[in-house]
């Protein structure tokens, strides 16, 4: 059985590596699969705090959006789906890009 002593921090340039490597690798599965201008679908979850919906919302700036929310049991977190029509990869991976700084935000 390992501890989680045993388990190794990555440094910070090593997250900025596997970010890129993630980033890149979408871009190219995107670029095969779908044909642009496309409407795509984001899923987040975060905690449920009312600021942290309002920066996802703020990302998307003017454009329409179809947001649906879905909490947790016990409403410590939310699900939250955005469908919205998007341009070509780029625009994807920017929009992701964008959320990076929203606080306990995972992107699936």
């Amino acid at each position: 059985m390992s501890d989680d002593k045993d388990k190794k921090i990555p440094t910070p340039e090593e997250k900025a590596a596997q970010k890129i490597t993630f980033y890149d690798r979408l871009k190219e599965e995107l670029e095969k699969n779908t044909e642009w201008p496309t409407k795509y679908m984001y899923k987040f979850i975060m905690p449920n705090k009312d600021e942290n919906l309002d920066k996802v919302k703020e990302r998307f700036g003017n454009q329409a959006i179809d947001l649906k929310k879905n909490y947790s049991k016990t409403g410590k977190y939310v699900s939250v789906t955005v469908i919205t029509e998007e341009k070509n990869p780029e625009t994807v991976i920017q929009r992701y890009k964008s959320m990076e700084d929203i606080d306990g935000l995972v992107a699936l």
